[in-house]
Order: C-alpha cells, then sequence, then structure tokens
C-alpha cells in the first residue's frame, strides 16, 4: 500500500457510509458520531482526490468519480471481510447474533453442552433484536425468528414454535382442576413481548370462543421478565414455547389449557455467503439441530 494512503483508511470507510446513507446526517447517526467529523473526513478525500459530491442545498449527490470510487472502495472491503472470516476460522472463534428472548431462555442455559462438545471453539454471543447487516465481518452468523426471508443470507430452517397460556404451579391450584376459559376473567394476562399482543386474539379464535375477558393486561418487552413475574404467580402468561421449556419441564410452570397457536414466524439460522464453509460454524449449526430435536413440532 502506498505511503499516501494509510491515513485516509477510516476516510474511505466514511465515505462509503455518506453514500450508502445519502446524507452526512443519517451518516453521522449511523456512525455514532457528529457531522461535522464526518465533513472533515470527507473534507480530507476532497483534498486529495477532488468533489466527490454535488451540493444542493442540504442535498448531496455523488459525482461520477464518486462512484467508480465507491465501487473499489467496497471490493476493498470485501476482501477485508474475508480476511477476518479467515482469520475468525483459524482461531476457532465464533461470533453468533441471538434474539435476548430465545438466547437468554433457552440458547445460554444449554450452551454448556456445546462448550463440552467441542472446547477449542470459543462462542460469542451477541444479543440484540435487530438482525445484524454482517458488512463489518464482526458477526458470523445469527438465530432468527421470522420468515425465512432474508436476501443475500444463507438461511436454514431450525425450529417452528407455537404459543399458548401458561401458570407457575402455584398459581394452577388457584384454578378448578378442569379449568375454564371464563375462569380467567379472575387473573392478570402477561404477554412476554410486545409483538406477542398481537397473538392474543389468535389464541382466542384458536379456543373457538368470540371473546375472553381478563382481569387486566401487562406487556414486557423483556421476555425473561415477563416468565419471572408469572413464575412468581402474578398472572398467566402467554409466551412461546420454547422460551418456558425448562419451566415446563421442572414442574415450576404448566400449560393451562390444551388450545397453542401455531407461530407462522420459524427460527432460523442465518449467515453470510463468506461463513459458508467455517468447520465452527458447522459444527455449531449441527449442534443446533440436534438439540432443538425434542422440541420440533409434528
Amino acid at each position: 500500500m502506498s505511503e499516501r494512503w494509510p491515513h485516509l483508511l477510516k476516510a474511505f470507510w466514511v465515505l462509503d457510509v455518506v453514500v450508502r446513507k445519502g446524507s452526512f446526517s443519517t451518516a453521522a447517526n449511523y456512525l455514532n458520531v457528529s457531522q461535522s467529523a464526518v465533513s472533515q473526513q470527507i473534507k480530507l478525500l476532497e483534498e486529495e482526490f477532488g468533489p466527490l459530491f454535488e451540493r444542493h442545498g442540504k442535498q448531496i449527490v455523488p459525482t461520477d468519480l464518486c462512484r467508480r470510487f465507491v465501487s473499489h472502495l467496497r471490493k476493498g472491503f470485501t476482501h477485508i471481510e474475508e480476511g477476518v472470516a479467515v482469520t475468525n476460522r483459524c482461531c476457532n472463534q465464533i461470533t453468533v447474533t441471538v434474539l435476548p428472548s430465545f438466547g437468554g431462555a433457552w440458547l445460554v442455559p444449554r450452551l454448556y453442552k456445546f462448550t463440552e462438545k467441542y472446547p477449542d471453539i470459543e462462542v460469542r454471543l451477541a444479543m440484540s433484536d435487530m438482525l445484524s447487516d454482517f458488512t463489518d465481518g464482526g458477526v458470523d452468523a445469527g438465530i432468527r425468528l421470522g420468515g425465512g426471508d432474508y436476501p443475500d443470507l444463507i438461511a436454514k430452517q431450525l425450529c417452528e414454535d407455537e404459543l399458548f397460556l401458561v401458570c407457575s404451579q402455584s398459581m394452577r391450584e388457584e384454578f378448578p382442576e378442569e379449568p375454564q376459559y371464563s375462569d380467567l376473567k379472575n387473573f392478570l394476562l402477561i404477554h412476554d413481548n410486545a409483538r406477542e399482543s398481537q397473538n392474543w386474539p389468535a389464541w382466542v379464535a384458536a379456543t373457538g370462543e368470540q371473546n375472553i375477558p381478563v382481569k387486566s393486561r401487562v406487556m414486557i418487552s423483556d421476555s425473561s421478565q415477563a416468565i419471572r413475574l408469572a413464575l412468581g404467580g402474578r398472572g398467566v402468561l402467554l409466551v412461546r414455547r420454547l422460551l418456558v421449556a425448562d419451566e415446563l419441564a421442572s414442574g415450576a410452570m404448566v400449560k393451562l389449557f390444551d388450545t397453542s397457536v401455531r407461530l407462522k414466524s420459524r427460527y432460523f439460522f442465518v449467515m453470510p455467503k463468506r461463513s459458508r464453509g467455517n468447520p465452527a460454524l458447522t459444527a455449531f449449526y449441527e449442534w443446533l439441530v440436534e438439540e432443538m430435536e425434542p422440541y420440533q413440532i409434528f
């Protein structure tokens, strides 16, 4: 590399982000820096290469030179990503982004099994509700709940899930031996996730009832806290089966009714094409498939 360019590497990355995001302010928000910091990096490049944007008030339009330049930069970034991926493979280190709900309730309690089977593989879990765009090379794969439409990614289905009502063993004693839907009018309904509130009407419809009154409702975005509230005997919980698999197995929680709703969303293992062939990732995926086998819905 020419000695002229190293001090501009950061500016190259900023330029690519500005072109992708369409404005200095949006790029600054994405990079978590000030707009003036972005402008300074672009100024460095324009002093070196000439005008890269046409300014029309607050709007900017990349010049032809800029577009050609960024096209070459992206090829370089791709090579860097591939280099990072190769390094991670050599180090047997994988980073997987996981939904906090699934990660905390199901994956983390079982992860020791993987480390016992593959002690040389280091797993790093990045808990996030947002799916990584995998552009920076820092994340190798992800586990997501969705419909399977992940453009430019390799997606492999892991498991389906279903939604039903559960309560703590102690609260179950407050219901009749054969509980009726009408009994719910005396209890607090807890939603484990804000998005799941949409599924209450679906669950009610699955019962065949027109309406099922409850005493009151509370919605908690942190599923672990929703489960904790239900375990404390404070209410009945509308929840995905996998999130309370351990509590059901231990008897700490019980399913209230046979009624359940099979979710259209499924769990997928997703990864960028650059991660294909990573032996550590392959081992992790195959372990997931084996571990989730008992929870498959047939």
